[in-house]
């Protein structure tokens, strides 16, 4: 009976569904991992970090730090070589890189091209024009290397002193003692991460949930809700498997879910090792990348990204078998499938915002759960708990279906 039932969600016509949707959902959000980012301004950061990884390994000591800022002292000098022997430069008279940051800055013209006058265009073309041949070998903005540099030695420099970095007052007591141990004594705010590569990434597995939750929605419950139009399920009880039919149903709805997920989360994962970014995937969570300005993108967690990865994989398992569960239950008591589409479209956008608000920088401090409990792996606890819930409310349908059975 079991195959029986599983046949009915094995359809050739719901591999269309499925795989329609699937492809249109990767072109609308889940292809921005792999064709979107990074892009504008993050471009050179990943790049430098690229440049990094390669040279030094998976993080920088200080001994790498000190060749950077070598670096660094070079960029200038080719800067100042470039502008002090462009004419349009000496015509402006500006003797080096540093003049010619103050003087853009100040004469910078603002609004869109054709909406500045006679003297603001040509300012815009004298800047482009330096601008051009601010490259170095590479054809790489001398400009924008700088600009990276600077704000990275920005970043480092707020670990130099571990009592001030802690004193931030949005930390509590506890996570002082537990960030102390995981950027300092261990040494974790030396890892190599690009800026936001795990935000873009939790946003990717927020993506793959989505997907879950739509080709679940299609694929599952409309099966039930079908026997019981066209009279089967009343075949079915009187059959000599009886009562235990919902039993069985309840076990095929699990186990295609867990088919399903494995399937989109294992293709979609594999994918992300096909990326440049798996050449951080052996890096831990945080890094100097992170700006004062995001001062909760800090992790206690001292994982790699790969075991991070795989704590994500977990929590959408959980997350996609709790909403497997309440499927079946609504499956069960729909009696048309206006009915179904009625319950299934609230509680598709309950699960997709509960996966907002736990995958959403997941085991870093800044997850809106945790900032609500301070609790840490609130993320797995809430998952593990609703996945218990929604999977005890079928079965104790199941049980009370069966005793009025009985009664009957």
């Amino acid at each position: 009976m079991f195959i029986v039932e599983l046949k009915k969600l094995v359809q050739p016509s719901t591999f269309l569904v499925a795989l329609l949707v699937t492809i249109v959902f990767y072109n609308l959000e889940l292809n921005f991992v792999h064709k979107g980012w990074p892009n504008a301004g993050a471009i050179q950061y990943y790049e430098q970090a690229s440049d990094w990884q390669k040279r030094f390994g998976q993080n920088l000591d200080d001994e790498d730090i000190a060749e950077i800022e070598a670096d660094y002292k070079f960029l200038i000098e080719q800067a100042d070589n470039i502008v002090v022997n462009h004419p349009i430069a000496r015509e402006l008279q500006l003797s080096n890189y540093a003049e010619f940051e103050r003087w853009y800055e100040e004469n910078l013209p603002a609004g869109a091209i054709n909406e500045l006058n006679e003297q603001e265009m040509e300012i815009s073309q004298q800047i482009n024009a330096i601008q051009q041949n601010l490259v170095d070998h590479n054809n790489y903005s001398i400009g924008g290397q700088i600009a990276v540099l600077r704000t990275v030695f920005n970043s480092i420099s707020q670990f130099n002193s571990p009592e001030s970095f802690l004193n931030n007052t949005l930390f509590t007591e506890v996570e002082r003692e537990r960030l102390s141990k995981t950027l300092f004594h261990d040494e974790g705010w030396r890892n190599i991460v690009p800026p936001q590569l795990t935000m873009v990434f939790a946003a990717h597995f927020e993506g793959l949930l989505k997907v879950l939750i739509i080709l679940m929605s299609l694929l599952i419950p409309s099966v039930f809700v079908r026997d019981r139009l066209i009279g089967i399920q009343k075949t079915q009880w009187s059959s000599h498997h009886g009562r235990r039919i919902r039993w069985t149903q309840f076990a095929v709805g699990m186990t295609a879910s867990f088919m399903l997920i494995t399937f989109i989360v294992g293709l979609f994962v594999s994918l992300l090792y096909t990326t440049d970014f798996k050449l951080y995937f052996s890096n831990g969570l945080n890094s100097f990348f992170t700006s004062r300005e995001e001062p909760l993108m800090l992790s206690f967690y001292q994982w790699t990204m790969n075991q991070w990865i795989g704590r994500m994989v977990i929590l959408i398992y959980l997350i996609g078998l709790a909403y497997s569960g309440i499927l079946l239950l609504i499956s069960q008591t729909s009696k048309h499938y206006l009915s179904l589409l009625m319950k299934i479209i609230p509680i598709s956008f309950m699960f997709i915002m509960i996966a907002n608000s736990v995958l959403k920088d997941a085991f870093y401090l800044k997850n809106d759960l945790y900032q609500w409990t301070n609790i840490p792996m609130v993320e797995v606890y809430a998952s593990i708990l609703l996945m218990v819930v929604c999977i005890s409310l079928p079965i104790i349908f199941c049980l009370r279906q069966k005793e009025k059975d009985l009664v009957n």
